[in-house]
């Protein structure tokens, strides 16, 4: 079977994709995340590229699971020194992605770390719009409501989010009103 590299077109095979050890864990990275943040992550690692070479394997394994360290948790501080943190959905991290994206032109690459991103996650998961939109495209991806679960479930875990990430109930009201949803 072969492939084309949607970059430069470029034809190989599927199984010279795989044949090292580092393709193969790369690979698995990207197997594990959600498409839409999968997507724009292989967009982002472009902004760490030398401008004269490609970048590494080895360096991508490095920035794509450090990425997943921050995503992961579901949350985002502004920065490491900072304690304040925000709810931030795989969906919001690929939004601040996508966001750098537009406006690549104004970013000083190769990118060396991910504290830029985490700045724009963070701004976002401070904007109700922004988290709204992220919840609604959380929700069109899910095809039901999943088990036992009422239509405005996510409507009612959307607006407890929002109202938390504006300050309007502290977290602990926050949690108080998730478990009560459950």
């Amino acid at each position: 079977m072969q492939l084309t590299c949607p970059c430069c077109g470029e034809q190989f095979p599927l199984e010279a994709g795989m044949a090292d050890d580092e393709g193969k864990r790369l690979a698995a990275l990207f197997a594990g995340m959600e498409p839409k943040l999968g997507k724009a992550v292989l967009q982002y690692l472009r902004l760490f590229s030398p401008a004269k070479r490609s970048l590494r394997t080895t360096k991508a394994i490095r920035l794509v699971e450090d990425l997943l360290a921050l995503v992961t948790p579901g949350n985002v501080t502004r920065d490491a020194r900072t304690t304040d943190t925000r709810r931030a959905t795989p969906t919001l991290w690929a939004m601040g992605i996508e966001q750098m994206l537009s406006a690549r032109e104004k970013l000083t690459l190769p990118l060396d770390n991910h504290h830029y991103l985490r700045a724009v996650v963070y701004g976002l998961a401070g904007d109700a719009q922004a988290t709204a939109a992220a919840a609604e495209a959380d929700r069109s991806r899910r095809s039901s409501n999943g088990p036992g679960r009422p239509a405005d479930y996510f409507e009612k875990l959307a607006r407890i989010n929002g109202d938390e990430a504006l300050k309007l109930i502290t977290p602990e009201q926050a949690e108080k009103m998730r478990s009560e949803l459950q």
